[in-house]
């Protein structure tokens, strides 16, 4: 297979396309063709040899991206071949609050990641992509938007009624936390710098007047209305 690798450090200069062997999936985990990737900011920094924890040389770089399982290995049971998947940024952490043991182990940093044809990824550290999301939609949210989603509501408290969200920049981070506080019915507002274009794109979202929310917004009732559809035959 065809795959990028970090050869070194400094600058996106220092990522190499090479060609591998066929990766294959052992106990518990599934192959993926990878559909789709996402950058982010993280991925820059560990191209310059910064962010949390080491990075090796030779790694896949990327820890966002889409795809659809090719092969199983033994003790598979969460997916099927065929089913669209995307992975998780922490293939560690499966639920409950994190722990510093969770960091360790990093797509993209210390275990390859997704710029690739086909990557293994555990099927605990995997979750299915709905079907109103395409591979490039769907390999966007597991860095950036899962990041906006703990800071809106990992705390005791969270945000609640008549809250205000303040997000700061135009980022992955920033957008997604914007577009999650308008669902949760909070306010919202953002402090950006940037072109006329650029900023009222970032007002629209602030408003909850923009397509991209109102897509989300479409999405999240028409998924409620299948929970409570399933639910009256449970």
């Amino acid at each position: 297979m065809k795959a990028y690798c970090i050869d070194h450090f400094g600058s996106v200069e220092g990522v190499v396309l090479r060609s591998r062997d066929d990766p294959r999936p052992g106990r518990g985990e599934i192959l993926v063709r990878v559909r789709a990737t996402s950058l982010n900011y993280r991925d820059l920094m560990l191209l310059k040899g910064g962010g949390r924890g080491p990075t090796k040389l030779g790694v896949v770089p990327l820890s966002d991206g889409a795809g659809e399982v090719v092969a199983r290995g033994d003790g598979v049971t969460r997916f099927a071949v065929g089913d669209r998947v995307v992975g998780c940024f922490h293939p560690r952490w499966f639920g409950g609050p994190i722990k510093a043991d969770y960091l360790t182990d990093r797509l993209g940093a210390n275990l390859d990641g997704m710029l690739a044809e086909y990557a293994v990824i555990s099927e605990e550290a995997a979750v299915p992509v709905p079907d109103d999301l395409s591979f490039e939609e769907a390999a966007t949210p597991p860095c950036a938007a899962v990041t906006g989603w703990v800071a809106l509501t990992r705390h005791q408290r969270g945000v609640t009624a008549g809250d205000t969200v303040l997000t700061q920049g135009s980022g992955g981070v920033s957008v997604f936390a914007l577009v999650f506080a308008r669902l949760l019915g909070r306010t919202a507002q953002g402090a950006w710098r940037g072109g006329r274009d650029q900023l009222c794109r970032e007002a629209e979202l602030a408003r909850g007047s923009s397509p991209t929310y109102r897509r989300q917004r479409s999405r999240l009732r028409r998924r409620d209305r299948r929970t409570r559809h399933a639910d009256q035959f449970h």
